[in-house]
């Protein structure tokens, strides 16, 4: 160092100048902040940084590199006349280092400086505009680029088509895709990403086949982790299979995030199978990513156990659960009811400061909503500090749920008064609840204000709400001419929704009609039989009934069989209509026959409308005696403590007489009684249902 001390007063000669860049260069490429210190503070004692803007560049370049941003700028602006090259480094460093607004920045600077931009800043001020999905400082770059004649370069354009397509345009990011000349893995990993972000599923797979085709597969891992995402969202099983086989010709399965992409993709697919085949490729591998993908999978597949199982195999290897780790296995808890297990999981986030996600506190919300506890869920949501989207979302559909409809709109109009914007599963659980309370005229309104007032265009599934909603009031012309109106055909449930109002209704000729269009639509659906024989049954057609049951036989056809089942004592117990299996069946028969005599005194009569005529009325009254539901109800009357609500799970709607039962059972016995059919929750107590006889 002491045979340069204060001999420079000039610019070093070009060779000791590229001599001493290269130390700077190798020292940024290590990233080796005390070394870079040193060797600022010996080209200090020189004078040989002072006197040379190419040494200053690539200090600053350096300092980048090892993510020492504030040195970098020290030294920029104590350059007297920054040049194109110093404004470029600077823009690069900035962005490097996810400094993107400053990025943005010092490139509105530079170019009020009178300075023309390299396609190097150009690219870098892109880069920056992408990460801030910033179409309006993105769409003014593009424009400099086209003044200048870099959009034709490969790395600018590939980084505004990023730019676009991070944004949501996703029509301006193919533009710019589609007018470069030459294409690298980088630009084809940019528009595949970007598809699969914005939902275009099926043209990321396309963009993958059409790269795979120019020979680009295989250099860059990135690429197989957006088109495996895109796979499995759409749950395509052989195009994840066919890229899974591309990831082994390129060495890539062993990657972690390759391997993570490939799990979630075949669990997404409910190929659990290949899914955990992926994960024991390394035994060693298990990561939180990928054991919480497999808990999901399980969980849609409606395998709640194996998703127990995964986790505590995931606590056993000492790896720490995340916020979707435990969202998925709340979920699950949720999707059966486990109100005992979900408690747990409850327990297990409160001692973390997972709790405070958004997601997690939403899904709790969700979870007890659908175990029948509408109060807990409601605590839950006062106790969240910052309301978002998701937590207004959750609290409205735990009210649709419960046919809380008065409540639901009271929720929906604090959420927007209070600036958070509605989203089509807002609508969705909005018009439920208007449905299953009979508020046709609120629901009309809301429905009305998607598009005038939110922006938002209706799917299949809002109209599907409007249709039920008519239905359930018994406003069938008013469905009918709703039906012939709509833009789009309705969905199955539009019909079902329908079919259903007509055998509530008695509609003979509007009920064909809808199972017509069902059978169109799903020819193997056998609820469509069931219910137009419950039509003819409730007119009295007899004749059309044993028709309908004779094709059902002859088309081997077979009615979907009821269930119910009850949480006691750690385990799920399953009944169906005159169950005689269960162990504590004797129990359970003396039980119902004590309910069925003091129900009787308490004034109930059983509703026979829907069974044939030509049986005589003690038999018709037997059948109805043992609906799985009644027999669920009369276990857990003899199983649970007196403290607990009694939670029954059923398959199918349950029956208008069932309805009437267990409301008069409610009183007799002082419970409370929770039935969760297919539709919606009863709250059954004191004599009373919480739908008010409107479902």
């Amino acid at each position: 160092m002491g045979k340069f001390r204060g001999k420079l007063s000039r610019p070093p000669d070009t060779n000791t100048s590229l001599r001493l860049a290269a130390q700077l260069q190798s020292c940024g490429r290590a990233g080796d902040l005390r070394l870079a210190r040193r060797l600022h503070a010996r080209f200090a004692l020189t004078g040989a940084a002072a006197a040379s803007a190419f040494l200053t560049n690539h200090l600053i370049t350096m300092y980048s590199h090892c993510a020492d941003v504030r040195s970098a700028l020290r030294l920029f602006h104590a350059m007297p006349r920054p040049n194109l090259v110093s404004w470029t480094t600077l823009i690069s460093g900035l962005a490097q280092n996810s400094m993107h607004r400053d990025a943005l920045a010092a490139f509105a600077s530079m170019r009020r400086a009178g300075l023309a931009p390299t396609q190097f800043a150009l690219s870098s001020a892109a880069r920056s505009a992408a990460a801030l999905a910033a179409p309006g400082p993105g769409a003014q770059l593009h424009c400099v680029g086209v003044r200048l004649g870099f959009d034709g370069e490969l790395f600018v354009a590939s980084n505004l088509a990023d730019m676009y397509s991070k944004s949501g345009l996703l029509a301006d990011a193919c533009r710019v895709f589609d007018q470069m000349p030459h294409k690298d893995t980088v630009a084809w990993t940019a528009m595949i990403d970007g598809y699969a972000k914005n939902g275009s599923l099926e043209k990321a797979a396309l963009a993958f086949r059409d790269m795979k085709r120019e020979g680009l597969v295989g250099t860059d891992q990135h690429v197989y982790c957006s088109v495996l995402s895109a796979s499995g969202e759409l749950k395509d099983g052989w195009l994840g299979r066919t890229i899974h086989s591309a990831v082994v010709k390129a060495g890539f399965e062993l990657e972690v995030a390759v391997r993570n992409a490939l799990t979630d993709m075949y669990a997404k697919a409910a190929d659990m199978e290949n899914a955990v085949r992926v994960v024991k490729i390394d035994p060693g591998g298990w990561n939180v990513v990928s054991a919480t993908s497999l808990i999901d999978g399980y969980v849609e597949t409606d395998s709640v156990e194996e998703a127990l199982r995964i986790f505590l195999e995931l606590q056993r290897r000492g790896v720490e659960p995340n916020e979707f780790t435990f969202s998925s296995m709340i979920k699950g808890c949720a999707m059966q009811a486990l109100l005992e297990q979900g408690a747990q999981f409850h327990a297990h986030v409160i001692k973390t400061t997972i709790i405070s996600d958004s997601f997690v506190s939403s899904t709790l919300m969700d979870m007890y909503g659908k175990c029948g506890l509408v109060s807990l869920s409601i605590q839950l949501f006062n106790e969240v500090e910052h309301h978002t989207d998701i937590a207004w979302n959750a609290v409205i559909n735990v009210f649709a749920q419960h046919g809380h409809g008065r409540e639901a709109i009271q929720a929906f109009d604090r959420m927007t008064s209070s600036g958070i914007r509605p989203n089509h599963i807002t609508f969705v659980s909005l018009l439920t609840a208007c449905s299953h309370a009979g508020l046709v005229d609120d629901g009309l309104k809301y429905f009305n204000s998607m598009k005038n007032a939110h922006g938002i265009e209706a799917k299949d599934e809002h109209y599907s709400c409007i249709i039920d909603m008519y239905a359930r009031a018994g406003r069938l012309a008013e469905a009918e001419k709703f039906i012939h109106e709509m833009p789009t055909k309705p969905s199955v449930y539009g019909w079902c929704s329908l079919l259903g109002a007509c055998r509530m209704r008695g509609n003979k000729e509007l009920g064909e009609f809808a199972a017509e269009k069902i059978m169109e639509l799903e020819p193997d659906n056998t609820g469509v039989h069931v219910s137009l024989s419950g039509i003819y049954a409730s007119l009295g057609q007899w004749e059309d009934v044993k028709a309908i049951r004779k094709l059902m036989r002859d088309s081997r056809i077979k009615k979907l069989p009821g269930f119910s089942w009850v949480d006691a004592n750690n385990k799920t117990h399953v009944f169906s209509s005159e169950d005689w299996s269960h162990p504590q069946q004797k129990k359970i028969y003396q039980k119902l026959e004590e309910l069925y005599e003091r129900i009787k005194e308490e004034g109930y009569v059983p509703d026979t409308r829907s069974l044939p005529s030509n049986l005589e009325d003690t038999a018709k009254e037997r059948i109805l005696r043992y609906h799985s539901e009644r027999i669920a109800v009369a276990f857990a009357l003899i199983s649970m403590p007196a403290t607990k609500p009694i939670i029954v799970k059923k398959n199918l709607r349950i029956c208008v007489d069932c309805h009437s039962a267990l409301k008069f059972i409610s009183k007799v016995e002082s419970r409370d009684i929770i039935v969760r059919d297919n539709s919606r929750f009863h709250h059954f107590a004191e004599g009373r249902c919480s739908c008010e006889d409107y479902w």
